[in-house]
């Protein structure tokens, strides 16, 4: 297994075997994350923009020259009230189904975690919702801690 930085060649299929599949998973279990319409020229745009900016990165997991899974984060600035430093938050993470159980994830996790430590974070932070039970032991497993909780309230 090699974990290394997306390449600009390959971000559409990222989008079409990582990404898209992260969404339809997620939009199975709440359809908050369900996908527009047209989304697929913008995700390609945003993805390949990420490439560029320092304070992100999309990792990916290749096996036997596959795209097995990936990792995407960003640095979040501590306000300056705040006596913490920056911190490096997971926004997506996503191991395609055929490739779960192998560790994937947790070498995902770790480059996340390795770059948040050269970035100078001080901490990781990410969210995790509420039915995925094996992602939540997976990161109990890493040393992460229940901080807060995000609630949501459709209105009307």
């Amino acid at each position: 297994m090699e974990i290394r930085p997306l390449h600009d060649s390959e971000v559409p299929a990222f989008v079409d075997e990582l990404w898209v599949p992260f969404c339809r998973e997620m939009a199975e279990h709440d359809p908050y994350h369900a996908l527009a319409d047209e989304y697929r020229e913008g995700v390609i745009e945003f993805r390949r923009e990420r490439l560029t900016d320092e304070d992100r990165i999309d990792r990916v997991a290749v096996v036997d020259g596959e795209l097995a899974g990936f990792v995407s984060a960003e640095v979040q600035e501590a306000p300056p009230v705040f006596a913490h430093d920056d911190t490096a938050h997971v926004n997506e993470i996503y191991v395609r189904p055929t490739f779960r159980r192998e560790g994937v994830a947790d070498e995902l996790m770790a480059a996340a975690e390795s770059w948040g430590e050269k970035r100078d974070c001080a901490h990781v932070t990410l969210t995790v919702d509420a039915w995925n039970e094996s992602a939540q032991a997976l990161y109990e497993e890493r040393s992460y801690d229940v901080k807060r909780y995000t609630m949501r309230k459709p209105l009307e």
